[in-house]
């Protein structure tokens, strides 16, 4: 029974120390960092990876390194309203909402990325100034909003109409609704204030109680759900611990103090993945609840950095890569990193017993029987106990410069040598506690080379070897009497060795004894000849040793030899002189090199001035941690030749500010590529909204999470945009790269604190913005991009352009014609002189012809008379015979009135009168020959342009061609002058004239 007991505590003891362990290094989130306020009432991570908080003070977005806050705008906007955020969700299409105490609802929607209250908006006019405690979206997309005094309410997207739920309506018994789930079974979960908790099955709601003995039945101001991947219900109740809800039977079990809990008050629930739930407790801190075993341990507040800073804890949330972020009661938001390798680490602080004697470690070493031994730069020799973490100084140590240990080496017979700063060399009995020293004598040859002892090692047949800087190296011969055999520097002799100040030794085979000088480069001393062949830096041969200044010598377990530099990285042996280099620019995080050991799965642990590596020697992958903020190691500076890997694995390393231990099988390596988001696009150093701007255009039409297009004008020459990936593993260590496609001819890499980056005087252009990020395991995001469409002023637009060169064209067109004409008058100036010239020499031949032609003229002139008499005589003529016309026409109007005798013999008068002057009918034909034997052949040249004109349309023209005026066209037609008038219309009509145009003019062109 008592050993069973003792087992059961034992048992109890590994797991609370296992959690304590697992929960004792935290990162903090508070208004030091940018958080409103420090108390934060609720947690949430959005679809693209941002932290969502509700503080006392606003609403925050974390993106890793930036708090942005969202609070109260002002009364009578429609912005985002409130103070005190006590609920958050996402929803399924990535709408933000967020309840506040004061201010009701607030809602970001997925498509415009800005707040809006909803105080004034149908349905939610009945919500405005309540308090809203929580939100939740069930499977059908319902959001359903539980009130402090109000009840809950029920929103229904589809629909846009609210169902509520309070104590007047329903079963409910009190309005003060805490919180909402649903459960595996479909049922909606509603916790209330009082006893008792409530369901909603969509027909009504019910009542479950919990009627255990004694039990208090849910009671508590508040409670908090959470479904386990097991399908159970739990309760978080505020005063009566924690409850478990069967998912089938709905049978109940209670958790509570003593039993377990450190307080009743379970304000959050979240499930780890593996399996443990972790309850955030006001009053009792964080409890870790193993449903196996049912067994709960605790993580409590603590003082010291790293420690929980409170133990009022308000919520609880584990993100998608497993961090835990809890909110506090005055303490912001404590963030467990899961992924972060965390090293112990031991230092001076002057006021705990079983410290260090010094905060500089100069040297480790691990005895065969386990013990570990640590020299320090001022306090001696310590002794270090792992499982109690505390170090007691050895006794009986040199006093004065015998306080600073070097080095140790342990050698075959289990003797424990020391080498001081200027006190030479002792070995340690442990057995005895007692000290032997050996000191250098300059008179004496076979004392030590010098009291510098830096470094030691033992030879296969086991011999002591000890190098000494400033003394080069000693082999002990005799221990009894204190003698030794030095080798040295001889500057005639090129087989000695390269210098005396020798930093570092190592035992190799075949009797070699490698030696690292301070700026010497390397040796090899073989023992049996004494001789050293030298290796040293080489400008031209790129496989000579990287730097001259040895810090250490390490030899793996597959046999392979590697050299630390202090300013050329990493070497490893090739054999015949050659080197193979590893530096800063192959990954390894300085070319410091203090230290090399490897651990049990063959990765080197490479220590330097800037922090230490991890180096997987096949796939050439490194890993690096340094210094900074939260991240617990001592310093990033270790000291030369301070590295040990014990027998149980762990690793040790020696820095100025202390001792780190290192574990390497908890060393946390997060392979997923984080989430790349855009974070701000601003310009001239302002943020841009969504939408329309004050000078009415659009630059971001989507949020700029989602946006791929941004339009900017050509006046917008300075623009910026900023970015992070979020991991939140260690935020400081992530590395960035981006291209402005277009501009930037290479890709350019930016750290944490650079992810702002501003263009200026871009050229209007289409442009490609890409980015991508990296966490700090160098894992790669994918790229984000965003096109930047920067439009030209007018004069640079293609229309502009080609109008432009249109009047250019035009204007080179203008020119050419002035100065082709202006040549062209030049050449008709000179060929008019060249005429004059021949008409002055031809003017007697032009007066003769002129005569002639005079004469001939003359003629012509008389024939055209002769012709237009006839034409006139014709005309006369046809204007005779429609005066007999119109004579006759008068008589058989006479006619109509007489008898018929007297009608028959006018008849036979007019019939005779008609004959004769039909027999005349022939004077057009004559008419005509006349006149086109004038005119050229008038008629024809006519009838060829213009073939549909009629027999009367070619008597008109000709008659006008003779200049013949309205009134005797009359007289010759037969027809009024409004007649002529209308039939020189007509005419014009036909001939393709308007009535502007002369037609006696364009007739006599024919």
């Amino acid at each position: 029974m008592l050993r069973s007991l003792i087992c059961l505590l034992l048992v109890g003891f590994l797991q609370t120390a296992l959690a304590q362990t697992n929960f004792e290094q935290f990162d903090y989130l508070t208004i030091t960092e940018g958080l409103p306020h420090n108390t934060v009432f609720c947690l949430t991570q959005d679809q693209q990876g941002f932290i969502w908080a509700g503080t006392k003070d606003g609403l925050v977005r974390f993106d890793g390194y930036e708090c942005r806050v969202f609070r109260q705008s002002g009364s009578g906007t429609s912005l985002f309203q409130g103070k005190s955020v006590h609920a958050i969700l996402e929803d399924s299409k990535g709408n933000i909402w967020v309840g506040t105490q004061t201010e009701g609802l607030n809602l970001r929607e997925a498509n415009t990325g800005e707040f809006r209250n909803l105080s004034n908006e149908l349905p939610f006019k009945p919500l405005a100034k309540k308090w809203i405690k929580h939100l939740f979206e069930d499977r059908q997309g319902r959001i359903w909003i539980g009130t402090i005094g109000a009840g809950v309410w029920c929103y229904e997207p589809k629909a846009k109409k609210m169902r509520h739920f309070d104590a007047s309506n329903s079963l409910l018994d009190f309005n003060e609704v805490s919180n909402i789930c649903q459960d595996s079974q479909g049922r909606i979960w509603i916790a209330t204030s009082g006893k008792g908790i409530y369901y909603f099955d969509e027909k009504r709601i019910h009542l479950l109680h919990a009627n255990a003995k004694n039990d208090t039945d849910f009671e508590s101001f508040g409670k908090v759900f959470f479904n386990d991947k097991q399908g159970n219900l739990w309760v978080g109740t505020q005063g009566s611990g924690l409850y478990k809800i069967a998912k089938a039977t709905l049978e109940i079990r209670r958790y509570a103090m003593p039993e377990g809990l450190s307080s009743n008050n379970v304000m959050g629930i979240a499930q780890a993945t593996n399996g443990e739930l972790l309850l955030a407790t006001d009053g009792g801190g964080l409890n870790i609840f193993d449903p196996k075993t049912e067994t709960i341990s605790s993580v409590q507040y603590g003082k010291t950095l790293g420690k929980l800073n409170s133990n009022a804890l308000l919520n609880i949330l584990i993100d998608r890569d497993a961090n835990v972020w809890i909110g506090t009661f005055n303490g912001g938001i404590n963030v467990y990193k899961a992924h972060k390798t965390r090293f112990e680490t031991f230092t001076q602080t002057g006021s705990k017993k079983g410290e260090l004697s010094h905060r500089s470690v100069l040297s480790i070493c691990e005895a065969k029987n386990g013990q570990i031994y640590i020299g320090t730069d001022g306090g001696g020799l310590n002794r270090f106990d792992n499982r109690l973490k505390t170090f007691t100084p050895i006794p009986n140590q040199p006093v004065g410069y015998g306080s600073v240990v070097k080095t140790i080496f342990e050698d075959s017979r289990q003797r424990l040598w020391l080498g001081y700063f200027e006190n030479g060399l002792s070995y340690f009995e442990p057995k005895t506690q007692r000290f032997k020293h050996f000191r250098f004598n300059p008179a004496e040859r076979t004392t030590i080379g010098g009291n510098n002892v830096w470094t030691m090692t033992e030879d296969r047949s086991g011999q002591l070897w000890v190098g000494v800087l400033g003394g080069g190296l000693a082999r002990l011969d005799d221990i009894e009497q204190g003698k030794f055999v030095r080798f040295n520097h001889h500057p005639n002799d090129p087989h000695s060795l390269s210098s005396d100040d020798v930093m570092v030794i190592f035992a190799g085979k075949n009797d070699q004894i490698w030696v690292g000088t301070d700026t010497k480069g390397l040796n090899i001393f073989d023992s049996k000849t004494a001789k050293c062949q030298r290796f040293q830096y080489e400008r031209e041969n790129p496989k000579s040793l990287s730097a001259n200044d040895i810090r250490c010598i390490f030899q793996d377990s597959k046999g392979r030899l590697w050299v630390g530099t202090e300013s050329g990285g990493l070497n490893l042996w090739l054999g015949n002189g050659q080197f193979r280099h590893f530096t800063e620019q192959q990954g390894l995080i300085s070319n410091a090199v203090m230290g090399i050991v490897e651990d049990k799965e063959g990765y080197l642990w490479v220590s330097t001035f800037r922090g230490v590596s991890r180096f997987e020697v096949e796939s050439n992958q490194w890993l690096n941690f340094d210094f900074t903020k939260n991240s617990y190691l001592t310093s990033n500076q270790f000291n030369q030749a301070t590295g040990l890997r014990s027998d149980n694995g762990v690793l040790y390393f020696g820095g100025i500010n202390g001792l780190t231990l290192i574990r390497p099988e908890e060393v946390r390596y997060l392979k997923k590529a984080p989430e790349l988001v855009l974070t701000d696009f601003k310009l001239f150093n302002q943020s841009v909204p969504t939408g329309k701007l004050p000078d009415g255009r659009t630059v971001l039409n989507m949020p700029l999470e989602h946006a791929s297009e941004v339009q900017l004008s050509y006046a917008d020459n300075v623009f910026s945009m900023g970015f992070a990936a979020l991991d939140f593993t260690d935020p400081l260590k992530n590395q960035y790269a981006f291209q402005m496609e277009g501009f930037d001819r290479e890709w350019r890499m930016a750290n944490s604190d650079q992810r702002l980056v501003t263009y200026t005087n871009l050229e209007p252009d289409t442009y490609v913005f890409r980015v991508k990020g990296a966490n700090n395991n160098g894992v790669w995001s994918k790229e984000k991009t965003l096109t930047i469409v920067i439009s030209p002023p007018f004069w640079q637009t293609w229309w502009f352009k080609l109008v432009m060169g249109l009047l250019t064209l035009a204007l080179a067109r203008l020119i050419l014609q002035i100065y082709t004409s202006r040549r062209e008058m030049a050449l008709k100036q000179k060929v008019l002189e060249s005429d004059r010239a021949i008409l002055t020499l031809t003017n007697e031949n032009l007066a003769a012809e002129q005569a002639i032609l005079h004469l001939q003229n003359e003629k012509l002139e008389t024939e055209i008379q002769s012709k237009n008499t006839e034409l006139m005589a014709t005309a006369v003529q046809m204007a005779h015979k429609n005066e007999i016309l119109i004579s006759i026409v008068e008589q058989l109007e006479d006619i109509r009135n007489v008898e018929e005798t007297e009608k028959l013999k006018r008849l036979k008068s007019l019939k005779k009168t008609i004959e004769t002057e039909i027999e005349g009918e022939r004077s057009w034909e004559q008419f005509t020959l006349y006149f086109d034997e004038v005119n050229q052949n008038f008629t024809t040249e006519l009838l060829k342009k213009h073939p549909s004109l009629t027999q009367n349309d070619l008597r008109m023209c000709a008659l006008t061609r003779l200049n013949m005026t309205n009134k005797e066209l009359a007289a010759i037609l037969n027809i009024s002058v409004t007649g002529v008038e209308k039939s020189r219309y007509r005419l014009k009509k036909r001939l393709d004239l308007t009535p502007k145009d002369d037609l006696a003019a364009y007739l006599r062109g024919f």
